[in-house]
């Protein structure tokens, strides 16, 4: 009963921004999500404490639709920042507040809304929680394409959000224009060809005085105005596709690195190629993609002290495989946009039911790796450059029997701590085992045995994990990794997990490691601290 007079009062909170034309008959609905994330740290003589004892995040978001009429709100709190977040996390504020109409050919939002252009690597707008990054913008964003989708024309302006609000010293305009060439002529075809292009043009009108002072002494002005674009073209024909995009960036400030750790300062313009190949056929699939960055770092004000990911305009995912297992992703790479050039791959292949291979229940093989090279221009020695990173990950799923399945990974890396300025390179390979057992329909157990071998950086690892699951509402975990050829450390950790409906709360205590946090391939720097966490998620 409470819960469907909540929903009665959101709908008549946000309604009052309903237009009068849609009158009254048409109440509409209220969906959001209600999310706290706070930890309480404690003392820890091994190592060491955050600054400040204990971190909150909190997070409130509503939607409302009414046919084609759109409204929403998002809110955030930080009495105390998460550690690792961005210090401009902090207090209260409205974050997102949009009106938006969707009809048959014509959408239009005012207000706050995320924008991706092709692949990102000319803008992307998004919110990641786990990295604090929200740089959606703040403007208005008009979009129109034909009955058959054969064309589609979008415009957009605003200012992007950095920390709680947005900044004032840089805006965004652009546009962005997709043709789908057969259906736009009335041709049909399994054939299909898209060629798209966008353009967008950043104005700045404040300059940190560091950086204005870096480039007096350089001999330059900081632009006001920068434009950037980029050129995209899709093939694809039953299994196959083929996606490529150049991406020209405008001259902005650039860092220059020389030798003995001396730096210079210049006007850099910057550019981005991606070409993507994929195939299917059966129980066969592939995927290549190569790409190569120069400049591409895209800052939402320029500074010239440590980068947090949330000051950033466009999305540079590392090119290798986001690792989930603890060991595999211990020390993961981080894109070098200055620039790098590589390529990733990866095969998949299932072996049906019924084989030899396959069993009564089926495999599924995944083989793929990453080659990744800095360029030399962007590195101090510039006569000649060594690998950056590579990997080379293989996985084998197999379900035994109604009750058992395994998943064996293995994971080989070698990563660059100098983004390949230099030959020395770390070297790890990480071994997992993956077990679930079903005692019954609602009674589970999962396993990992992990293991990392290395001669470097810290040198071997040991991981274990039990998760036992009660379903639909109970889970009980417990998880340590230890440093046994090195630090002799445990990072221990036990925790519980609720759900009812939408609703998720999570209770777990132990230590985590110092090293970078990553989501969708973006990294952010994370301090080591031992506490108590409590997460709680509710959608409506």
């Amino acid at each position: 009963m409470l819960r469907k007079v909540n929903r009665r009062l959101l709908v008549l909170l946000l309604s009052a921004l309903v237009p009068a034309a849609l009158g009254a008959q048409e109440r509409g609905s209220v969906t959001g999500s209600l999310e706290s994330n706070s930890i309480y740290y404690l003392e820890d003589a091994v190592i060491g404490s955050p600054e400040h004892p204990w971190g909150s995040n909190n997070y409130l978001k509503l939607d409302y639709a009414a046919g084609g009429f759109g409204a929403g709100l998002q809110a955030e709190w930080y009495p105390q920042a998460l550690a690792g977040y961005p210090a401009e996390l902090k207090g209260a504020g409205l974050t997102g507040l949009y009106l938006s109409w969707n009809g048959r050919l014509v959408e239009a939002t005012a207000g706050s809304f995320f924008e991706q252009l092709g692949s990102g690597l000319l803008l992307r707008t998004w919110e990641d929680r786990e990295l604090g990054l929200n740089n959606a913008l703040t403007g208005g964003r008009f979009a129109f394409h034909t009955a058959n989708r054969g064309l589609t024309l979008k415009l957009l302006g605003g200012l992007p959000k950095y920390g709680l609000w947005p900044t004032r010293g840089t805006a965004l305009v652009g546009g962005d224009l997709s043709l789908d060439l057969l259906p736009l002529f009335g041709r049909e075809s399994e054939h299909s060809i898209v060629v798209e292009g966008s353009v967008v043009d950043k104005f700045t009108t404040r300059v940190e005085d560091n950086i204005a002072f870096l480039a007096s002494a350089g001999g330059f002005s900081v632009p006001s105005s920068r434009l950037s674009w980029s050129g995209r073209l899709q093939y694809s024909y039953g299994g196959f596709s083929l996606k490529g995009e150049y991406v020209g960036k405008g001259k902005d400030f650039y860092t220059e690195h020389l030798r003995h750790s001396r730096e210079a300062y210049r006007l850099k313009g910057g550019n981005a190629q991606l070409v993507e190949l994929n195939y299917a056929a059966g129980s066969f699939s592939g995927t290549v993609t190569f790409r190569r960055l120069e400049n591409m770092t895209d800052r939402i004000f320029l500074t010239a002290s440590s980068v947090s990911p949330a000051n950033t305009l466009n999305y540079l995912p590392s090119l290798c495989m986001q690792q989930t297992y603890m060991l595999a992703g211990l020390n993961p790479y981080v894109t070098y946009a200055d620039g790098e050039a590589g390529f990733q791959g990866d095969l998949y292949y299932t072996f049906r039911r019924g084989t030899a291979l396959g069993g009564r229940y089926g495999m599924k093989l995944h083989v793929g790796g990453s080659w990744i090279e800095a360029l030399p221009f962007a590195l101090p020695d510039r006569d000649v450059h060594y690998l950056a990173y590579r990997d080379i990950n293989i996985d084998l799923e197999r379900t035994w029997s109604r009750k058992l399945k395994t998943i064996l990974f293995v994971s080989i890396q070698e990563n660059s701590p100098t983004h390949g300025n230099g030959k020395r390179t770390d070297a790890q390979n990480v071994f997992v085992l993956d077990a679930l057992y079903r005692f019954s329909r609602t009674v589970s157990l999962r396993t990992e045995l992990q293991y990392l071998y290395s001669q470097e950086l810290t040198r071997d690892w040991m991981a274990g994990l039990v998760e036992l699951s009660f379903a639909p509402h109970w889970s009980i975990s417990a998880s340590d990794m230890y440093n046994h050829g090195g630090t002799k450390v445990h990072y221990y950790n036990i925790g519980a997990s609720y759900s009812w409906n939408a609703l998720n709360v999570s209770l777990n205590a132990g230590r985590t490691r110092e090293g970078m946090v990553c989501s969708g391939g973006v990294c952010r720097w994370q301090p080591a601290f031992k506490g108590v966490s409590l997460r709680a998620q509710w959608s409506f």
